[in-house]
């Protein structure tokens, strides 16, 4: 999380100790955690902590 960008970032696709992909998602947007976690975040809720 990220509160000066107002930004949540998802990495996935690990490999060899590091991960292949990420992705940058602004704050209320649903994010979409892979497996093996496999849910949905809502990520509205944290427009509040930030000015």
């Amino acid at each position: 999380m990220d509160r000066d960008d107002r930004s949540v970032v998802v990495f996935d696709q690990p490999e060899n100790g590091r991960y292949r992909h990420e992705e940058k998602l602004p704050f209320g947007a649903a994010v979409k955690l892979p497996e093996p976690v496999g849910i949905t975040l809502d990520t509205e809720p944290l427009k509040k902590f930030v000015a």
